[in-house]
């Protein structure tokens, strides 16, 4: 057990040894060339053309990607940072001849415009930079049978293919595409390596995920011949969380307290305008709050449908109040037609068999005498004759009773009603009023709607609406997550 410790220090001594003899610099053999030398001697006999081969240069690209910026709906792009590396031959450059310390160089980037490159870009970028973090971060490294390996940290802006038919549930692409801009695919030959893409980390996006990428090689024809295009997609499916919280549910809720005002007697009609008006509004505004930050396309969008469709059930709400208030106006009329109708017939003076004086005001100042002279028919029949006499001044008016008159009616016995048309009419103006107190006058039509009940319809409405905004919902949620999940990213 004494000899346990010695051995682990023993242990330790040879990994710290070992450590150091890895991380020193292998010092070159007397007679071989410094990478000064080297280099100097290349340089001197270089120039920068094509390379010489039977067949075109082959170059193989490879990318890394460090990390990703957001992708904006508004400009339709997105921001990625990458290693970007390109790997060809060039004869000229080799020195597997020269007594050369190291199988490869690490050039210095000043020596990079000096030699052939196949000028690899990237050509539908918006922007490219190279990060200087002091300097630029390009890695240049010649191996001695001439093979050339350049990498670049660039930061690329770079187009996406929005479509926003399905937002906020849509999936979106963004394409790097890389072409040589000097020569076309006679001279040289573009190739994804083995693996042509690696993501250094997992990218997580604010509002996306990136669900796949996938990599392919095309062959355009352009007026100065074939070219080499290499192109990579990448794929991001929209997070919806941030939606469901700060649209749907609001949604939701605006629609259920528009639903209150079916709660409401229908008398209240200031309440029942003011929840409707604040649902629509607020609505509305939730509508252009989302839509302030998408781009202006012209065809309709699953946010546009979702939205309109929550409108259009507020909207409802306030249609059917109009049309209560409209059926309870119709009952109002029609209830103060037969109050009128009830008070005027309640009006009408009968004889029963009585000689009387009455005192009225329907006349000003004036006096109606009817005498009775009954008479017979031969048939034992007795005939009413009565002469009506007016006195005085006056008329008959139609607003509330006038001043006091003296209206003095002399009747006899007798089981026949005074009738109207005994009646004198001194003006024009009266008659209106006479033939409204009229037994057989008919009533004023009360319309088809006047059969429905307030009451009623808001029942109704408070059952039709759950259940219409219930069968849209299905309806939206079974078409667009339906497409969400049957979507094929291969």
């Amino acid at each position: 057990m004494k000899f346990i410790p010695k051995i682990t220090l023993l242990l330790l001594l040879l990994f710290v040894h070992s450590s150091q003899a890895k991380g020193k610099r292998r010092k070159c053999p007397e007679g071989a060339w410094s990478e000064g030398k080297i280099m100097n001697t290349i340089m001197s006999n270089y120039t920068k053309m094509l390379p010489e081969a039977e067949d075109s240069v082959q170059v193989n690209i490879e990318i890394h990607v460090q990390d990703m910026g957001s992708l904006n709906e508004i400009s339709s792009d997105f921001e990625i940072d990458i290693l970007f590396t390109q790997l060809w031959h060039d004869s000229a450059l080799s020195f597997a001849h020269l007594p050369a310390c190291k199988r490869n160089i690490t050039m210095e980037t000043r020596l990079l415009p000096k030699i052939w490159s196949p000028n690899t870009c990237m050509i539908n970028s918006k922007r490219t930079t190279v990060h200087a973090s002091p300097s630029e971060n390009v890695m240049v490294i010649l191996y001695e049978n001439g093979t050339v390996w350049i990498n670049h940290r660039l930061s690329v802006k770079s187009p996406c293919n929005l479509d926003l038919r399905q937002f906020p549930f849509d999936t979106q692409t963004c394409i790097l595409i890389f072409e040589s801009y000097s020569h076309n695919s006679e001279e040289v030959e573009l190739h994804w390596m083995e693996e042509a893409v690696t993501l250094m980390k997992p990218i997580q996006l604010p509002d996306f995920d990136m669900v796949h990428y996938s990599t392919k090689k095309e062959t355009l024809l352009y007026p100065n011949g074939y070219w080499d295009q290499l192109q990579v997609t990448f794929t991001f499916k929209r997070r919806y969380g941030f939606y469901i919280i700060q649209a749907y549910v609001p949604t939701y809720l605006t629609i259920i307290v528009s639903w209150v005002s079916f709660c409401m007697e229908p008398k209240a009609l200031p309440a029942r305008t003011t929840v409707g008006i604040s649902s629509l509004l607020a609505l509305t505004f939730q509508f252009g709050n989302i839509l302030k930050n998408l781009p202006r396309v012209s065809y309709v969008k699953a946010m546009d449908v979702w939205m309109l469709g929550c409108i259009s059930f507020v909207f409802g709400t306030m249609v059917e109040l109009a049309f209560v208030c409209y059926i309870s106006r119709c009952q109002n009329s029609v209830r103060n037609a037969e109050r009128r109708r009830e008070r005027m017939r309640n009006s009408q003076v009968w004889a029963n068999g009585s000689c009387r004086t009455r005192s009225n005001g329907y006349a000003n100042g004036g006096s109606i005498i009817s005498h009775y002279h009954p008479t017979s028919n031969g048939n034992g029949n007795n005939n009413r004759q009565d002469t009506p006499l007016v006195t005085g001044r006056g008329s008959l008016h139609r607003n509330g009773p006038p001043s006091p008159l003296n209206l003095q009616m002399t009747t006899f016995d007798s089981e026949i009603p005074l009738t109207f048309d005994q009646l004198p009419v001194s003006m024009e103006s009266d008659r209106p009023l006479i033939d409204e107190m009229r037994p057989g006058s008919p009533p004023p039509p009360s319309g088809c709607l006047a059969r429905f009940h307030p009451e009623a319809v808001d029942k109704f409405s408070i059952v039709a609406f759950p259940l219409a905004f219930t069968m849209f919902n299905l309806v939206y949620w079974w078409h667009y997550l339906s497409q969400t999940f049957d979507q094929n990213y291969q």
